[in-house]
């Protein structure tokens, strides 16, 4: 079975878009050009008025003067702005939609339009508890914008608040052509491995990654806090800051993890330890060699 390529549908709408916004702009030109027109019309007009009121002081008996066609004129001239009006709004609506459909397509090279949130098994079983320091579902749910008619409502049920299950299968189909920037909250299993994942733990703290454990930076350890990035795919962030750690965590995903507002890295002195080389044991036997090789030039 072929694939669906919806990156190249977004950009064959996009373009189909932009074209449709080139031939709005003609129409508009000629709009705004049958509208000076209307205006010369009017100008005219006016002129032809403020003559006939010049000979009505001179002649008594000259006809009166006649608006009717000022009246229409001006008429015309309204319904001509407001058609422009609206083709303008059209255009802007119009350019929305290019804005917004390039924005997912920039994401989407990232696979970042739907990221998940989620609480990790310790944050779940303290929430049963009622002993959590984590935010819960409850707290959490405001950041949520999935399809809940499709990805499961939430409501209090096993102990905590939480996404029901849902009543479909294979629920992530219905974001494969969204035009939507979504975060959701709790994902059902079939999205969560699909997308990128931030989940909260209760205390992070300072870690060191392999990647760069004996790392020093100008004498100092290099330590990472409160956020672990992984392949740009995976993060886990501390509860204590899990307001500030997820909106941004959010933006890196966005961009490809090559940039963050928030710093992940703490440097540490390392303290410096005397070392007594002559309390060496290898030093020690070095020296005795040595000492024993004098001797032995003038006893042997």
């Amino acid at each position: 079975m072929e694939l669906i390529d919806f990156q190249q549908i977004r950009l064959d709408e996009i373009k189909d878009l932009e074209y449709g916004i080139l031939e709005l702009q003609e129409v508009i030109d000629v709009k705004i050009s049958e509208i000076q027109k209307q205006n010369e019309t009017i100008a005219a007009t006016q002129k032809a008025i403020e003559k006939a009121k010049e000979k009505i002081k001179k002649d008594w008996s000259a006809p009166p003067v006649d608006y009717t066609k000022l009246k229409l004129e001006n008429e015309k001239l309204q319904k001509l702005n407001e058609t422009l009006e609206e083709l303008t709004e059209q255009k802007k609506q119009i350019q929305k939609q290019i804005d917004s459909k390039k924005l997912i397509y920039d994401i989407q090279k990232h696979d970042a339009k739907l990221i998940g949130v989620q609480l990790s098994t310790t944050c779940i079983t303290m929430a049963k508890l009622g002993e959590s320091t984590c935010p819960t579902y409850e707290d959490l749910v405001t950041l949520d914008n999935s399809k809940t008619e499709i990805s499961g409502e939430f409501s209090y049920h096993d102990g905590y608040f939480h996404r029901e299950k849902s009543g479909y299968q294979d629920t992530y189909r219905a974001y494969d052509n969204d035009d939507k920037i979504r975060i959701i909250v709790d994902p059902p299993f079939n999205e969560a491995i699909r997308i990128k994942m931030i989940t909260i733990e209760p205390n992070l703290g300072y870690y060191a990654d392999k990647g760069w454990a004996t790392k020093l930076v100008d004498g100092k350890r290099l330590l990472a806090k409160d956020r672990i990035i992984q392949d740009c795919y995976t993060a886990t962030v501390t509860a204590d800051k899990h307001e500030i750690l997820i909106p941004d965590t959010i933006f890196a995903f966005r961009n490809g993890c090559e940039s963050s507002e928030i710093d992940d890295f703490e440097t540490f002195e390392i303290p410096k330890t005397e070392i007594d080389v002559w309390s060496s044991p290898n030093i020690a036997y070095s020296q005795w060699v040595l000492e024993m090789k004098e001797k032995c030039k003038v006893k042997c």
